[in-house]
């Protein structure tokens, strides 16, 4: 699996105590100034960490492009793009398609029509601020699904839902493991 995280620092108080600075070397005279220390990356709430997975997708890998938002602890949950979980789970029992009118729509069951913005390389590079999603409904249902929105320098809008609600809303079971880590099971239902 591939991830990739900014370092969190949980506590400044690890980095230097009262007793670690009365053992430290003292530096000689006349030796060159050590530099700044790096920036600190910190958990922050407004932002959408670039997570790319590889995902085990009923018994085949398959990379998303997810972003994750990060708990207050720096604990990760992934958000994968709407359309292109549904272009990939296209032919499987849990295809589904997508309809956009101000409000998204999903219809279980259906074939998903592509509208060419699939698996395309994302138009984001890096950690992205976002805002959160709009009303989602599962046919005639309006749900609460967890999802957020990036909007590209052309002010497209990018919709990313949280992988475990959309399995458990539309009926496909997500899971992780130390073996496979993020897996997709199209042919079971929801499990948590």
């Amino acid at each position: 699996m591939h991830t990739r995280f900014p370092a969190l620092l949980l506590s400044a108080a690890l980095l230097l105590t009262p007793a670690l600075a009365e053992e430290a070397p003292q530096v000689p005279e006349g030796a060159p100034e050590a530099s700044e220390p790096a920036a600190l990356v910190v958990y922050d709430p407004d932002i959408a960490y670039v997570s790319t997975q590889t995902v085990d997708l009923d018994g085949r890998k398959v990379e998303f492009q997810m972003y994750a938002l990060m708990d207050e602890q720096g604990n990760p949950t992934n958000y994968v793009k709407l359309r292109d979980l549904a272009v990939r789970l296209t032919g499987t029992r849990a295809e589904f398609a997508v309809e956009w009118d101000g409000l998204v729509t999903l219809r279980p069951g259906q074939t998903y029509v592509p509208n060419g913005t699939e698996l395309s390389a994302s138009p984001f590079t890096g950690n992205q601020s976002y805002r959160w999603g709009t009303a989602t409904y599962v046919g005639s249902v309006q749900m609460a699904l967890s999802s957020f929105v990036l909007t590209d320098s052309q002010g497209g809008w990018h919709t990313y839902y949280k992988l475990r609600d959309l399995g458990q809303a539309l009926g496909f079971n997500v899971g992780w493991s130390g073996e496979r880590g993020v897996y997709i099971e199209t042919n079971k239902p929801y499990q948590y």
